[in-house]
């Protein structure tokens, strides 16, 4: 059975939330006219991934820009879950204390919050940078304001043709090897990527290394030019074809707006993990969280 999720390569429109509402739930619509059971946003959608000013009165106001779950922006989505029978994975800078987080909304096809994730791997750097006479941005991360999650939980969600089990990172979250390995081992099959940077050659083969490490299939939205470069993708295990290795590559989008359908095979995933299931026992017995 498929999977399908469709990963919106939308522009936002900077941090104006009330049209970024529109232009998600009109996105979500199409989502589904194309068949998506699980439509993902790129990171930070309530606000476009808009960046912290420097100034204090301008850090205070993006702060402030934090919403909660039961704010009327999360609440529209929950509602248009049920309404289409759509999973939707929206994203938001959320309130939190002493800062706010950068996290994820999984609502499954009833309205219902079946998984909320936070940033673990937080770009926090540029303190420093701060300090100095004539700061530079590109020399600050984008969550030097945010404080990171603590955990890597995993939902189960109901699709057109049955179910599949999903966890969530975000952007920075992919650059390493842990988060996607402690999703494996929390029992995710799926695993879905909201991201907001320029794309690579080099990220690209890291993100078919976390497919392939923890065989998941995996999934990345990106903004579209010119906030980024677009290039959102999903991957699934690692085939052997002929005693090699082939990347399976599901779906690519180029550079521009678009709405990317990637259709995960779940019975061939399955077949696959059960074939090398040597790996995934090894994985679970030498993993290094306590």
């Amino acid at each position: 059975m498929n999977f399908n999720f469709a990963l919106l390569q939308i522009r936002a429109a900077g941090s104006n939330q009330a049209r970024n509402l529109e232009i998600g739930l009109e996105n979500c619509r199409k989502a589904k006219a194309l068949g998506a059971d699980l439509a993902v946003f790129p990171e930070l959608w309530n606000i476009g991934c808009s960046p912290a000013p420097l100034d204090n009165e301008g850090r205070r106001r993006w702060i402030d820009s934090a919403i909660s779950q039961k704010s009327s922006f999360l609440q529209a989505f929950s509602k248009l879950a049920r309404e289409l029978n759509l999973n939707i994975a929206v994203t938001f800078l959320e309130e939190h204390q002493p800062l706010p987080r950068n996290s994820v909304c999984i609502f499954d096809c009833s309205g219902a919050v079946e998984l909320k994730y936070s940033k673990v791997f937080i770009c926090n750097f540029g303190q420093d940078e701060l300090s100095q006479p004539n700061p530079q941005p590109g020399e600050i991360g984008c969550d030097l304001n945010c404080s990171p999650g603590d955990s890597f939980d995993v939902c189960t969600l109901k699709g057109a043709a049955g179910e599949a089990r999903v966890g969530a990172m975000i952007c920075a979250d992919r650059e390493f090897a842990l988060p996607a390995n402690q999703l494996m081992l929390n029992g995710a099959e799926l695993i879905v990527v909201p991201n907001a940077c320029t794309w690579d050659e080099i990220r690209t083969a890291g993100l078919k290394t976390r497919a392939f490490d923890n065989l998941v299939g995996i999934a990345m939205a990106n903004y579209p030019l010119p906030q980024c470069n677009g290039q959102s993708q999903a991957h699934g295990c690692v085939a052997w074809k002929d005693g090699r290795g082939a990347s399976t590559l599901i779906a690519a989008a180029g550079e521009h707006e678009e709405i990317l359908l990637a259709c995960f095979d779940m019975d061939e995933i399955r077949s696959f993990r059960e074939r090398e299931a040597w790996r995934l026992n090894y994985l679970r017995s030498h993993t290094l969280m306590p």
